[in-house]
């Protein structure tokens, strides 16, 4: 929760910016408000999986490296693979692809399967990561 707040924090100094933009002209107010609430909820899936892989190691470096790669994985390989793939396992790819999800959001279009999809990445890691730090214990 701490780094979440943390994060939501940061991204609350970028209000002004979109005050100004707004007052000095036209702005898609729903796009904006969906990119930050697409922002969030993208961050709290990173931050679950940041929590899971430092929960497998006791070494910090290796559990940046390790949160890395799941993340790296969610964001450009699983997009490569499901944009070059064919069939069943094309789909599931690009499912799994959080930079799809997230363009979703960002284009104003805030549909119940992104928020699921986020949500369920969360708690999936966060899952993992208890049972992980309960098998330590």
């Amino acid at each position: 929760v701490a780094c979440f707040l943390l994060l939501a924090i940061g991204i609350l100094f970028t209000l002004p910016y979109y005050i100004t933009v707004s007052y000095l002209g036209e702005v898609d107010h729903g796009a904006i408000l969906c990119g930050y609430c697409g922002l969030l909820l993208m961050s709290a899936a990173y931050i679950a999986i940041g929590l899971f892989a430092s929960s497998l190691t006791g070494n910090q470096i290796v559990a940046f490296l390790v949160s890395l790669v799941i993340g790296g994985l969610f964001f450009w390989i699983f997009r490569f693979i499901g944009s070059y793939g064919s069939g069943f396992f094309a789909s599931v790819f690009t499912y799994l692809d959080f930079f799809g999800h997230y363009e979703s959001i960002v284009r104003g279009v805030l549909d119940s399967k992104d928020l699921v999809f986020f949500l369920s990445v969360t708690a999936l890691a966060l899952l993992l990561a208890e049972l992980q730090i309960a098998r330590r214990g």
